[in-house]
């Protein structure tokens, strides 16, 4: 009985000793200003997004159309999905102006979309104002790198120039292939 109670008591100091994991880290913003992005887009494009997730029953799938125009002033980016307008984002370089449907899922964070537009087409060193010295943004050849303390937490590919991207977030967990074309009508 001795054994049974000095068992059951080292368990417990053993789990309570134990630390939980540490939360997954928290990727920058990247909030990079209209007129720092270098050139103008305007763009029509097709999101799909993959999503890693344990949940058999969560969609892995879902995708988008957007319209995406930057400019000096604002970067402006609408989102259709069903023929329907799902999204609206204006940012100026001081604020972000989110208008949102019902039907998009929660998931869709307009803090996302600014972060992975500015990952894609920003210029690096955009990008790398207000990082810290932990975080390492790389670039060679067709492929962006961010690193926090050496471990990759994304990668951004470009298959086909910037006509064809994939992101690889692996710190929120999906895929997201971009598929660009010009508007009609843009120069």
């Amino acid at each position: 009985m001795r054994r049974l109670i000095l068992s059951l008591l080292v368990s417990l100091l053993a789990a309570c000793a134990s630390t939980p994991p540490a939360p997954p880290p928290r990727l920058p913003a990247f909030r990079v200003a209209p007129a720092d992005f270098g050139a103008p887009l305007q763009l029509v494009q097709r999101l799909q997004v993959l999503r890693v997730s344990e949940d058999p029953r969560a969609p892995k799938e879902r995708q988008l159309d957007t319209l995406l125009q930057l400019d000096g002033e604002a970067l402006r980016l609408a989102a259709l999905a069903l023929n329907q307008r799902v999204l609206t984002l204006v940012w100026d370089g001081r604020e972000l102006q989110v208008q949102r449907h019902t039907m998009l899922p929660a998931e869709v964070d307009p803090e996302r979309v600014l972060r992975d537009i500015a990952l894609v087409f920003a210029p690096l060193q955009a990008l790398r104002q207000g990082l810290g010295p932990e975080w390492e943004l790389s670039e060679l050849a067709q492929r962006r790198e961010l690193r926090l303390n050496g471990e990759l937490l994304l990668v951004v590919l470009y298959l086909q120039g910037r006509e064809q991207v994939e992101i690889d977030n692996r710190v929120e967990r999906y895929r997201l292939r971009i598929d660009s074309r010009a508007a009609e009508g843009a120069v």
